[in-house]
């Protein structure tokens, strides 16, 4: 998606955050913009995890945010959007995570 300018002329509304943080302040966050985009708040990450992603842009950049925080966006994104509650399939999902490989994990 491309878009003409900077991208500072757009209304960025608080989503959710990090359900592990126990304030507002300095944690991964989701907002929803008016053009119909996401900004993802996160951990900065270095030289090393650059060179693991694909096509870097020069206007582009990456952040790092924990796993329950995208269960959580996905959990309310899915019940907004489509009115279906992934409440109970989270415990599966939490169960079926706990049982395979973690990445970088040899197997």
């Amino acid at each position: 998606m491309q878009y003409p300018d900077d991208g500072d002329d757009l209304l960025a509304t608080f989503f959710c955050k990090d359900p592990g943080s126990v304030d507002m302040d300095d944690c991964a966050a989701f907002y929803r913009t008016d053009r119909h985009t996401w900004i993802v708040q996160g951990k900065r990450r270095g030289a090393k995890v650059a060179a693991q992603l694909r096509a870097l842009g020069d206007d582009e950049t990456f952040v790092e945010i924990p796993e329950p925080l995208v269960e959580l966006f996905v959990r309310r994104y899915v019940k907004e959007r489509y009115g279906t509650d992934l409440g109970s399939a989270a415990g599966r999902a939490d169960r079926e995570r706990s049982e395979r490989p973690q990445a970088g994990a040899e197997g």
